[in-house]
């Protein structure tokens, strides 16, 4: 019974001292892989093309229509859960312009003119995003990954024709108060903590790349 015992408590000791021998292993080699548990992954990059240049398309036989801007710029901050799965927060910008031009009567001038009209979209997009890991070495990492969340955006409308013909109403597609994404993307790291990436699929853009900064979600002991 007495060597039962000791057996037993020599087992216990030996799954603790392991577990934290384990633990410091991982807390000081948190880095040898593109992505493992517990790591911290921060990135921000730009996509292209931007998808919602659709929504201005009831103008687009306006004369001199044209759609500028900037967007998606995109922002994400990713922890580890597993060694192949992860959870994140995904955000992005675009603000986007549409001008065209309409004829009016100037009073002024007597005769019709050409005004300019326009649309400017301010839109910010939040989401909760789950990652899946297939491929994982030291320098790259494979992965499939969606999001779910929130759409804000704001409209504001323009033209340089009289004063009392700016409050006038632009004819777009709003965008839906839900965004959504789907992507396939691939990381290299050129250093150990340092990464480029590129991912394609539906959001914003079809195609979005950047850079990536990897972390330890918590300090070493």
């Amino acid at each position: 019974m007495r060597r039962l015992s000791l057996l037993l408590f020599t087992f216990v000791v030996v799954s603790f001292i392991t577990k934290d021998v384990q633990a410091d292993k991982f807390r000081y080699y948190w880095d040898t892989k593109s992505h493992d548990k517990g790591q911290l992954h921060f990135s921000y990059g730009y996509g292209f093309p931007r998808l919602d240049n659709r929504r201005f398309k009831l103008h687009k036989d306006e004369n001199a229509y044209k759609v500028d801007g900037v967007g998606p710029f995109i922002f994400k901050a990713e922890y580890g859960l597993t060694r192949q799965l992860s959870i994140g927060l995904s955000a992005t910008y675009v603000q986007y312009t549409s001008e065209w031009e309409q004829q009016r009567f100037s009073e002024f001038h007597q005769k019709n003119l050409w005004f300019v009209y326009g649309t400017k979209v301010h839109d910010l997009a939040a989401m909760l995003r789950l990652n899946y890991h297939w491929v994982v070495t030291p320098r790259s990492d494979l992965y499939v990954g969606g999001g779910l969340g929130y759409n804000r955006w704001r409209s504001e409308d323009f033209t340089n024709f009289t004063p009392e013909d700016s409050t006038f109403n632009s004819f777009f597609k709003k965008p839906d108060p839900f965004a959504a994404e789907i992507t396939l993307g691939y990381r290299y790291y050129f250093r150990q903590r340092n990464a480029v990436f590129i991912e394609a699929g539906y959001g914003k853009s079809i195609v979005q790349a950047g850079f990536v900064f990897k972390f330890l979600h918590r300090k070493r002991q």
